[in-house]
């Protein structure tokens, strides 16, 4: 046990070890959505304290009992709502990085394909989902990455889980047209 554990009540070091435990998955997801390692650790510790606000008043879903799925979805649905807004208003100002060499690539076929073609299909992939719909990259994101059910996705975005599979179906069929196009782009880019 910690030093600091054994001042904090049994309820807050299992809030703690929750929060802990989200923190990668729900770092993820808003970096994902709006492509800025700085702003979704800022929405993440935003998400966080407000979670903690909630805690400390005992309110749904951090109560005495062990909600974890509920707390789970509460997270992903706070962080939804501020990145798509974040998202959103990145759509108006449009921030170019000044160092393109930071490309992290984490496919899991990496000794099978080239370093280079790599390279190449991860800024696609991360390029095609930049120009995807907040609520689309949000769709894929949970789908795909946090491996959430329709009737999971549903409650994170606040909508029925018959429009969340529809959601879900549109945003991959979205993304499949856009990497292709963007793919198709780099690789004309690589090529030159």
């Amino acid at each position: 046990m910690s030093h600091a554990s054994m001042y904090q009540s049994p309820e807050a070091v299992a809030f703690g070890q929750r929060l802990n435990h989200l923190q990668g998955p729900l770092f993820g997801f808003v970096q994902g959505m709006i492509g800025d390692q700085e702003q979704a650790r800022d929405i993440v510790q935003d998400v966080f304290v407000d979670a903690w606000r909630l805690a400390s008043r005992g309110a749904p879903p951090f109560t005495r009992e062990n909600d974890e799925p509920g707390a789970r979805r509460w997270l992903f649905h706070a962080a939804y709502w501020r990145a798509a807004s974040v998202a959103r208003r990145a759509r108006v100002i449009r921030w170019e990085p000044l160092d393109t060499s930071e490309a992290s690539v984490h496919e899991p076929y990496v000794e099978q394909h080239p370093f280079e073609d790599r390279v190449i299909e991860g800024v696609a992939l991360r390029q095609a989902l930049a120009t995807l719909s907040a609520e689309d990259a949000a769709c894929i994101l949970l789908s795909v990455v946090q491996v959430m059910h329709s009737s999971e996705i549903a409650q994170v975005l606040g909508i029925s889980a018959e429009a969340a599979k529809k959601r879900v179906t549109r945003a991959k069929q979205r993304l499949r047209a856009a990497y292709l196009a963007q793919e198709a782009r780099t690789m004309e880019e690589h090529a030159q």
